[in-house]
């Protein structure tokens, strides 16, 4: 075979390991000292023609590639600066910090602000116009220029280039940054892998508010093994969190930094224990008020509630509906000046009771004005100053012992049952502290009695100090209501280790006037079935609307003592109820006390002398002057009849006299 023939290659053969070069046949007289038919490899080398266009193509793209990015990071800087621009002027930033607009004070605040800037961007513009017609004339009076050329082009077309430049810059800052939104800013950082915190506005997704808590808590030195966002509920983040290390006390103690760290109002770094796991809590960051968009309350017709059903009075942070059955229930509630105690839940307690069926209610205030709305719907008229609530304390407490003796003859069982005829009694006590020591002796008895007898207290003040209460009593009140208070009132209240586990009323924040209202209406609550650290906003009635409820429920008639209670307590002179008119029946009251008379002396026979005695001792206001014969004649006039024969009695043969059966007829 000759060397100069080139044999096609098996197709089968891998070229890829094949040297590219040719055949060497040295010459003879070269004198190279190289083997005949030795392959030489060589390099290869394109054609100029080709170099020059490959670096044409790389031009052209690397070009391309200049010019679309520098136009997407324009139109991208151009939206996001339109977008501010847009939250400039209308004061978003304004509204955002004012927790939205949902009074007239705030609409006027971001007016003004918008105003400011709207003349502020005028100053700008002109400003801007007046320095393109400087340079104008500059260009004409010192660069030879005429006034007709291009001179007036070159100012407003640097500005614009000068301005396309940095929203472009700004527009590459946005394209390599999507996790930040325009309105934010990224935090310093001198380690993005340190724990320093973060604020929680600039969290933009679940995964960035885990990394926030996680700083936060690491900074505070709480250990955690686990944290979840549960989700935005509206005005707060949810977090699930399970500590290391940690209790949920220690995060509680730290509470005033945590607000710091995430940049949250006062108050808003809020704490849910799990009872059945330690190491367990719920995080709530608030960011806004929960309870601004609480539908105004309807108020209810008149007697057509229950005082022993549930019945709803504003709502809970999680958005569940605060209910409360009120029968049975003896509430306390502390809150400062401007907490929204009277406004607030008195008022909410008192338009629900003054609409059931079954319930009257007293109104007691010894220094303010009370619950003077509901004047005309309360069993008695307002009850003021410090004689009048030892007087009026005084007969409820009577009521309560003689009710006894009523619910034992009624059958009613252990438990008073509250009817239209027999309702129950609650009274409202506010500002309680200043009450005199008389007047808190006979509450705090009334406290301890009452309920069996039907009779409940709803009790107010700023503070709840065994000084201000008269003894150490609020842990006996069955449900416990806390606006904003006072530190040492938490555990006073709600318990030992109550601040621990998240009751932080002392972080809510009273009302500056009508206008700057804070947390007022807002409470943390512990009572039958409400344990959790969570925040409540009660109903806020109008004053006029529960004017207009109290004209409906007078017009309709309201239920008031009932006669066997006044019998009972030795009361019957508040029948008339202090307006003239008889409130209840009366005339047929001494049939009820002498039969009260009889079961306590055990005789189903009796005299008139000694029963007209009997009846002087049982109620002496009442029947103190009663003569035999004004005895006869009442219990004549009312049915009972003259006098019989009862057999032999009291050493003598067959006086004449009443028995318990003829009078038991007549009730």
């Amino acid at each position: 075979m000759s060397l100069d023939q080139h044999p096609d290659l098996p197709p089968d053969w891998d070229l890829s390991k094949v040297i590219p070069g040719e055949l060497h046949v040295p010459d003879d007289l070269s004198g190279e000292d190289i083997a005949p038919g030795i392959v030489v490899p060589y390099e290869s080398r394109p054609p100029v023609l080709r170099q020059a266009g490959s670096a044409a193509m790389v031009v052209a793209a690397k070009t391309g590639r200049a010019c679309g990015l520098s136009a997407r990071w324009f139109f991208a800087g151009a939206g996001a600066v339109g977008f501010l621009g847009w939250r400039y002027v209308r004061a978003h930033d304004l509204q955002e910090t004012l927790g939205g607009m949902s009074k007239s004070s705030d609409w006027n605040k971001v007016d003004i602000v918008r105003r400011k800037r709207w003349r502020l961007l005028g100053w700008t513009a002109g400003i801007t116009t007046g320095l393109n017609l400087a340079g104008w004339w500059a260009l004409v009076r010192f660069g030879e220029m005429t006034a007709l050329d291009w001179s007036w082009v070159i100012p407003p077309t640097t500005t614009a280039a000068i301005a396309a430049t940095l929203v472009t810059m700004y527009g590459r800052y946005r394209v390599n940054r999507p996790e930040i939104g325009p309105m934010q800013m990224i935090a310093d950082q001198d380690n993005p892998e340190s724990d320093e915190p973060f604020p929680l506005a600039l969290c933009t997704s679940p995964g960035m508010v885990e990394d926030c808590v996680s700083r936060a808590f690491a900074w505070e030195g709480i250990g955690t093994r686990a944290i979840r966002a549960l989700g935005f509920r509206g005005k707060f983040w949810e977090i699930d969190v399970v500590l290391k290390g940690s209790t949920p006390g220690k995060v509680n103690a730290v509470a005033e930094q945590l607000d710091a760290h995430f940049n949250i109002k006062a108050g808003g770094t809020l704490i849910d224990p799990d009872p059945a796991e330690s190491a367990h809590i719920v995080l709530r960051l608030v960011t806004g008020n929960p309870f601004e968009d609480m539908p105004k309350p309807r108020v209810h017709a008149p007697n057509s509630l229950d005082i022993a059903d549930a019945h709803h009075f504003g709502r809970c942070m999680d958005s569940s509906d605060l209910t409360l059955v009120i029968e049975g229930q003896r509430i306390l509630v502390i809150g400062v000046s401007g907490a929204a105690k009277s406004t607030g839940v008195l008022r909410d307690l008192a338009e629900v009771i003054t609409a059931c069926h079954n319930a009257i209610a007293l109104d007691f205030d010894p220094v303010k004005d009370g619950l003077r709305e509901f004047e005309g719907v309360m069993a008695a008229p307002p009850i003021r100053g410090n004689r009048a609530c030892e007087e009026w304390l005084e007969h409820l407490v009577k009521m309560a012992k003689g009710r006894n003796v009523v619910r034992n003859r009624l059958g009613m069982g252990d438990t008073w049952v509250a009817t239209r005829e027999h309702p129950a009694i609650i009274g409202f006590f506010d500002e309680f502290i200043y009450m005199s020591p008389l007047a808190k002796e006979r509450f705090i008895e009334l406290l301890r009695i009452g309920k069996q007898s039907g009779i409940y207290v709803v009790a107010a003040g700023q503070d709840a100090t065994s000084d201000a209460m008269g003894d150490a009593i609020a842990d006996t009140f069955t449900t416990k209501i806390m606006l904003a208070s006072r530190w040492d009132d938490i555990r006073i209240v709600l318990g030992q280790g109550a601040a621990a586990k998240g009751f932080r009323p002392d972080r809510l924040v009273p009302a500056q006037n009508k206008d700057i209202k804070n947390d007022a209406g807002q409470s943390y609550i512990k009572g039958p079935g409400l344990d959790r650290p969570l925040l409540y906003g009660w109903n806020e009635h109008s004053r006029s609307g529960i004017q207009q409820s109290v004209a409906d429920r007078k017009a309709a008639g309201r239920p008031w003592f009932d006669r066997d209670t006044l019998a009972a307590a030795g009361l019957l002179h508040l029948a008339d109820g202090g307006s003239g008119e008889k409130r209840i029946p009366g005339d047929r009251q001494i049939v009820f006390d002498a039969i009260e008379v009889m079961a306590e002396a055990g005789v189903e026979r009796i005299r008139p002398e000694p029963l007209a005695e009997a009846l002087a001792e049982f109620n002496p206001d009442l029947y103190e002057d009663l003569t035999v014969a004004e005895l006869r004649k009442l219990l004549k006039d009312v049915g009972v009849g003259a006098p019989v024969p009862i057999g032999d009695i009291d050493g003598l043969i067959n006086p004449r006299g009443y028995k318990l059966e003829a009078l038991t007829v007549l009730t």
